[in-house]
């Protein structure tokens, strides 16, 4: 992180996943390291910028502009398979497709919290992003640069499914302030 220019260079990135059963490792490690090149790019650059005030145009129509990792800016990846096979997968395997890309983001931003001192609360991490956050911090504001505000969303209720070690049949059941329904 340089916090001259705001750019942010992710070296090495450690990571364990727990795939089950690893049926053929070499795949396995090849899907795991693939969800970090697809993390990376969310975290540092990749971006849908829209114009208007419906934000159905794209600001840049053209995937020319729209920029993910090269083997440039992609950093080495050391990867750990944790193998618990799972009785209900096939062979005991679990996921290992894009389960490992989640934690980029927010480690990433971390990283960068951890080295300057100023969160970026939104993805990708860019370069103009931190500056303005270092400037917030210079002036003692707020050391942030994202959303100040969530959006108003109404969120349907809840539903739980109870796990079968809690008696669930896979039916799930909406949680509501009166009393939980059976859905079907």
């Amino acid at each position: 992180m340089d916090p001259e220019t705001g750019i942010v260079r992710v070296p090495t990135i450690w990571i364990a996943h727990d795939v089950g059963q690893s049926i053929n490792a070499a795949s396995v490690i090849g899907q795991v390291e693939g969800s970090i090149y697809m993390g990376l790019g969310e975290a540092l650059m990749e971006e849908m910028a829209y114009r208007g005030n419906r934000n159905v145009v794209h600001k840049i129509p053209s995937l020319l502009e729209y920029k993910s990792p090269t083997t440039l800016e992609m950093c080495d990846v050391i990867t750990y398979l944790v193998e618990d096979p799972d009785p209900n997968g096939p062979f005991g395997a679990k996921e290992v497709g894009q389960g490992p890309l989640l934690p980029v983001m927010p480690a990433v931003a971390n990283a960068v919290y951890d080295a300057v001192g100023v969160r970026v609360d939104e993805v990708p991490i860019t370069p103009e992003k931190v500056l303005k956050a270092l400037r917030r911090k210079e002036k003692g504001e707020d050391a942030r640069y994202g959303p100040d505000s969530f959006p108003d969303i109404p969120w349907p209720e809840p539903t739980r499914v109870a796990p079968p070690w809690e008696g669930g049949d896979g039916k799930g059941v909406t949680i509501t302030a009166a009393a939980p329904e059976r859905q079907h």
